[in-house]
């Protein structure tokens, strides 16, 4: 459609009749264009029941590149006794070549909705399972078991990491743990065989197994989210993040699972975000004082509540989280970001001073945190 103006009037604002196919300017009623193509979809069934509904379906389903295409339903008919239900019933289980791999995509759709990952992360993980199957390489496995694993899988891949902990939390008692761990690597052997059979290079092969480790920054954003914290707390924690694991060089905190590590950065961005609240209501008070906090004891009320808040969200023990941060504290004036230009934002050294101090006989730190 152009922008010419109406050739009576000279005017620019048209409407259009979508029944008609027409184009109309409203100033005059002049028709500028005619037999305009709708390009909506028809939504319109020539079942028995179309009379019935005031919002009938569309023609057929929205396909799946994953099925093998077009299957016969058998409808249910009224007043039947049921007869067309139990056909359709019988001819599913018999007659449906993809009727594994539906019901994994219904389980798997279930447990991305429970974990609250997008669809990138769902139409990869059914990818995988596909594979998998057509190979037949894990015949024998459970289809929930599988299908938590190759979700597991996509979850790394597509940077939105998720532990085994909360897969088994949303499938509950029907798959252990356990079973899953052994889903998983036997997925990661067959998945590096695959590699090595095409001829790939070692560098290639430790690369492309290298975008299924989970990297702290991962969680850290997903445990910032579900603390519905500031986007700026959250940008720092982030920032810290990629800052704590070095390509270049070995750190106290390696070995440690990036759950803990994540928690540890949360809990850092936290305490040092009110930190700097607290500085910015009060500017004038000295730069070695404790601006709002009123004593050492509310200090670490504060720090402790922080604490329990990733506690309960990374479903880390709090023992767990002081043991990560006590390797990160003597290193966190280098993983801060760059100093921003706007005060605001900035985070000094005589912040990082007032951080809790997990070793008392370290000094530097305002309380201890044990």
């Amino acid at each position: 459609m152009d922008d010419e103006p109406c050739v009576t009037c000279q005017g620019v604002d048209f409407v259009e009749f979508k029944s008609e196919g027409d184009l109309v300017c409203r100033n005059c009623g002049t028709v500028k264009e005619s037999r305009l193509i709708d390009e909506r979809s028809e939504w319109r069934t020539f079942s028995d029941k179309d009379k019935d509904t005031t919002d009938p379906n569309r023609v057929g389903g929205p396909t799946n590149h994953l099925l093998e295409g077009l299957t016969t339903t058998i409808g249910r008919e009224r007043n039947d006794g049921g007869l067309s239900y139990a056909l359709n019933r019988i001819h599913s289980r018999t007659n449906n070549p993809d009727r594994v791999l539906m019901a994994a995509m219904k389980e798997v759709g279930h447990m991305c909705e429970l974990l609250k990952v997008n669809g990138v992360v769902k139409d990869r993980a059914m990818e995988i399972y596909k594979e998998v199957v057509e190979a037949k390489s894990l015949k024998g496995r459970s289809v929930k078991a599988l299908a938590a694993s190759c979700l597991f899988w996509a979850c790394r891949q597509e940077k939105q990491a998720r532990t085994f902990k909360e897969i088994v939390a949303v499938l509950g008692n029907d798959v252990s743990k356990k079973e899953i761990g052994r889903c998983f690597k036997d997925l990661q052997q067959i998945k590096k065989d695959e590699l090595q059979k095409q001829g790939a290079s070692a560098d290639a092969l430790a690369s492309t197994m290298n975008q299924t480790v989970q990297h702290p920054a991962e969680f850290v954003r997903n445990y910032c989210n579900q603390l519905r914290l500031e986007f700026k707390c959250k940008k720092l924690a982030e920032e810290i993040a990629q800052n704590a694991k070095p390509a270049d060089r070995r750190v106290p905190w390696d070995g440690r699972t990036p759950t803990s590590i994540a928690s540890a950065i949360v809990f850092i961005a936290m305490v040092l975000w009110e930190i700097k609240k607290e500085e910015n209501q009060s500017p004038n008070q000295a730069a070695g004082s404790l601006p709002a906090f009123a004593s050492l004891k509310a200090a670490k009320a504060r720090a402790d509540a922080a604490m329990q808040k990733v506690a309960i969200i990374s479903s880390v023990a709090e023992a767990t989280i002081r043991a990560a941060y006590r390797d990160l504290f003597p290193h966190i004036s280098q993983l801060l970001p760059a100093p921003s230009d706007k005060p605001e934002e900035r985070i000094t050294l005589e912040m990082v001073a007032k951080l809790p101090n997990p070793d008392p006989r370290g000094g530097g730190g305002s309380l201890l945190i044990m």
